[in-house]
């Protein structure tokens, strides 16, 4: 109980009560205090960590602006606040055009042999070198699925190929059916 008390009166030594843990900047309008209070904890912490500057700054951005700002690290916010105003308004202009045309996440595609490492090959191998690695090879369709699954390619019954084969026997040991079969 003793330790409580101390703690206690530590804190309030300190200026350290419930109401400094929810306190916001006293800098903010009544609209920029609204947006703040509308962020999420890890936002209101992170911006309360920005230098007075870089507050200032993230309020003259326009709104799709301020939600890219969000998106940079620490070390870009930084490089950009430092620019000058004509590559500080070029820089913005990639980091909207990125937004707007995000690039196309990488799509793998498996394969029944998947390539390996490097660059594919574009000529057949020779045998003289085979000893030494080869790049990989990539089908000439890239929708072309190898393997026992869809795309697979195995030939027809030879009933849907209107093929009457001979019944195998002691003579007839090629290109015929087995006894017991249709």
């Amino acid at each position: 109980m003793r330790k409580l008390l101390l703690t206690t009166a530590a804190a309030f030594a300190l200026g350290f009560t419930g109401a400094a843990l929810q306190a916001q900047p006293a800098d903010l309008s009544p609209e920029q205090r609204s947006a703040y209070d509308a962020w999420s904890a890890d936002q209101r912490t992170a911006y309360d960590t920005w230098p007075v500057d870089y507050r200032t700054y993230y309020w003259t951005l326009t709104p799709p602006r301020q939600s890219g700002w969000w998106l940079l690290t620490d070390a870009e916010r930084e490089r950009i606040y430092r620019m000058a105003e004509a590559d500080r308004a070029a820089a913005w202009a990639r980091i909207d055009a990125e937004r707007a045309n995000p690039t196309p996440p990488v799509v793998v595609q498996t394969q029944a042999n998947p390539p390996g490492e490097g660059v594919p090959a574009t000529t057949t191998p020779n045998p003289a070198t085979a000893a030494e690695p080869v790049p990989p090879a990539q089908p000439v369709d890239p929708n072309y699925q190898a393997g026992p699954y869809k795309g697979a390619l195995t030939a027809p019954p030879a009933e849907a190929m209107g093929k009457a084969y001979p019944v195998c026997s002691r003579t007839v040991t090629d290109s015929c059916r087995n006894p017991g079969g249709k």
